[in-house]
């Protein structure tokens, strides 16, 4: 099957990712689930649904190996047990070789959506709860039953990748630490290094890393 031209509109992503050699390489937390399929030189596609990352991850790769993985809006639920059988029958490298059936398997939850749009929009978990017109205790409940996280872990993933984005511009640390609301530049190192595993200054000094900070995801 041919893969289709335009991704669903419940896809952020389509990425591709080969390994030359040996390594280990850091992948930032976004907000989102891929499903992958990964390929060894020598055997069978492997399919996996990667976990909500809480923080930077080290994945290791052998040479040879490739990847390829489509990335779900944070608010996709996900029928993971049809989603992986249907893959599995396939030998593919490519999830877009599922065509009609990723939609099968994997829907927007309108409820959940509005939720993170409020928390990435807002500057306090408050704020968001004032826009969605519900209790802290009801966004709560909503967020952990379907995504297993809290507001606070939504809201701050939002800012971090918002100020991350922000360091490819040349816009000084400090400002950038005040323009995405937090109290100081320590204060946005601080998150840094609980997200990224990295300052703000040595994101912004490594292309790979400042990249991916700007691929699509959460906020």
């Amino acid at each position: 099957m041919a893969p289709p031209c335009s991704l669903p509109t419940i896809v952020l992503r389509h990425w591709h990712f080969s390994v030359e050699h040996a390594s280990t390489t850091v992948v930032l937390p976004d907000g989102c689930r891929d499903l992958i399929v990964a390929r060894a030189t020598d055997g069978a596609p492997r399919w996996f649904i990667s976990p909500l990352a809480d923080s930077a991850l080290q994945v290791a790769g052998a040479a040879g190996e490739r990847f390829a993985g489509l990335r779900f809006h944070p608010a996709v639920r996900l029928d993971e047990a049809a989603l992986l059988a249907a893959a599995s029958r396939l030998d593919a490298d490519d999830p877009l070789a599922l065509g009609n059936r990723i939609e099968e398997h994997a829907r927007l939850d309108t409820r959940v959506a509005e939720a993170l749009q409020a928390l990435a929009s807002g500057p306090r978990v408050t704020a968001a709860c004032r826009a969605l017109g519900v209790s802290e205790r009801s966004l709560e409940r909503l967020l952990q039953a379907a995504t297993a996280r809290s507001p606070r872990y939504w809201q701050g993933l939002a800012r971090a990748r918002r100020a991350a984005a922000a360091l490819a511009g040349r816009q000084a640390l400090a400002e950038i630490a005040a323009d995405h609301g937090y109290a100081d530049q320590a204060h946005m190192n601080r998150a840094f290094r609980r997200w990224f595993a990295t300052t703000p200054a040595r994101l912004r000094a490594d292309p790979v890393l400042l990249a991916m900070a700007l691929e699509p995801g959460y906020a």
